[in-house]
Formats: C-alpha cells, structure tokens, sequence
C-alpha cells in the first residue's frame, strides 16, 4: 500500500511544478506599403547649330569690365596726388590722418585753380583778353601796318595831339614811337597783329620787360579802357615813357 501511495506521489510531482501554460493570441498588424514610382523627368538632346557662339560676341554679352589706358594728362595727375598724399601723409591711418587729407584736397585744389588759369590766361592772351581785367585788344590799330610805324614822325604827332587836349591819342602815339624804337633795335619784331604779351616775351633783359608791362597796363587802361585821361596824369605817363625811350 505504501509503495502504491509513494509511486502516485513521484507521478504527481511533475504536474505540480510544472508551469501554467497561458494562451496567447497574437495580433497580426496589416503595413500599407505604397509601390515606388520612378519620377525622374527624361530630357530629349538638345541640338546647337555650329556657329551659335557668334550670337553671343556682342558687348551685351561681354561681363569682364575693360580698364581704359591712362593718357600721359592722367599720369600728370596721378603723380601729382601721390606726392600730396605723401608729402601730408593723407594714407596714413594715424590721428593726423584727417587733417592730412584736408591739406591734400586743398592743395590739389589750388594746383587746379592755377592750371585752368594759367591754361585759360595762355588761351585768351591769343585773343588779346584777359580773364580778370577789361579786354586787351591788339596793338594793331586801323590805318597802320608793319610799314606806315616806321615812317611817322611821332614827335610831332605826339605834340600836336597834347595841344588838342587829346591826350589818350598822345599816350597812343607814345606807345607805338616805343614800339618802333623797339624793332628798329631789334628787341622786338614788329607785326601789326601781335599782342603785348607777344612783345614783352620777346624783350629778354627783365629791367626793360618790366618797364614795358608797365606801359603796355597804361595804354591798354587809357586807350581801350577809356579811362579819362587829365593833364595831370599825362605828365606821368609822359615822363615813363620819356625814360624808357632814353634806356635804349
């Protein structure tokens, strides 16, 4: 009996640890799959005709900014702004920077304003004009030419105009009789269509070439000018022009 108890107690044990079976039920979760389609647009060859590249040689089609040569007009002013900025030091980036490049400006200012003048003074002198004083007409006056100077008799002339109180004729006649000694002692080479300007660069001793200026500022004011002329201010005139006849 006992061998009977024990033997169903050994086939009992292993149901008794054995573990509890558990049904599960597993879901199946259903993945939409989108089928891949191939998007990529096909270009047909494009064809060029061989001289296609000639459509674009013109200046609409040329990008690369063409640098105009420097004429020598150029180059004159380049140097001349190199030697302001280095002579006031207009590049330097210091505390005096500022006030270098005020000097600079100023300065190349002035060498412009003296350029134009003495380019214009140069032009206008051709014209017998000065740009800041009244017009400066030429020697060369009606009824006489490179011959009649040579034969009038000025001192009498002078002398006749100075009794007939007209005295701006007489400082005329003053101004040609020097002109005259002038040429005849080869100072000057006379032409009726030359300018006082012209005259006074041909005299080279400069005591006479002032004096000369002097005269040819006293006839141009007193003849073109026309300018009153007293007898007071004729005897000036008179005596100058006496004194630099003497000279030669």
């Amino acid at each position: 009996m006992n061998k009977i108890a024990i033997y169903l107690l050994l086939l009992a044990t292993p149901i008794l640890y054995a573990n509890p079976v558990v049904q599960t039920t597993v879901g199946t979760e259903v993945i939409a799959v989108t089928p891949v389609t191939d998007t990529t647009f096909v270009y047909a060859q494009r064809e060029f005709k061989e001289n296609f590249r000639d459509n674009y040689t013109d200046d609409d089609f040329q990008y690369e900014t063409k640098t105009q040569a420097k004429n020598a007009w150029d180059r004159f002013w380049e140097a001349v702004w190199n030697f302001l900025r280095d002579l006031f030091g207009g590049g330097n980036k210091s505390e005096g920077s500022g006030i270098g490049s005020f000097l600079t400006y100023l300065v190349a200012g002035a060498v412009v304003i003296f350029a134009v003048y003495m380019i214009v003074r140069a032009i206008l002198d051709k014209e017998s004009v000065w740009i800041f004083g009244k017009s400066r007409k030429k020697i060369a006056i009606q009824d006489i030419d490179g011959e009649d100077i040579h034969q009038m008799d000025f001192p009498i002339l002078i002398e006749e105009t100075v009794q007939q109180g007209n005295y701006r004729l007489a400082i005329r006649y003053y101004y040609l009789w020097l002109l005259k000694e002038l040429s005849e002692r080869e100072i000057i080479q006379w032409h009726y269509d030359k300018t006082n300007s012209d005259y006074a660069y041909e005299i080279k001793k400069e005591s006479l070439k002032k004096q000369f200026e002097y005269l040819s500022y006293v006839y141009d004011y007193s003849w073109y000018g026309e300018f009153p002329i007293n007898e007071s201010a004729f005897t000036k005139v008179r005596m100058a022009f006496r004194e630099t006849l003497n000279t030669l």
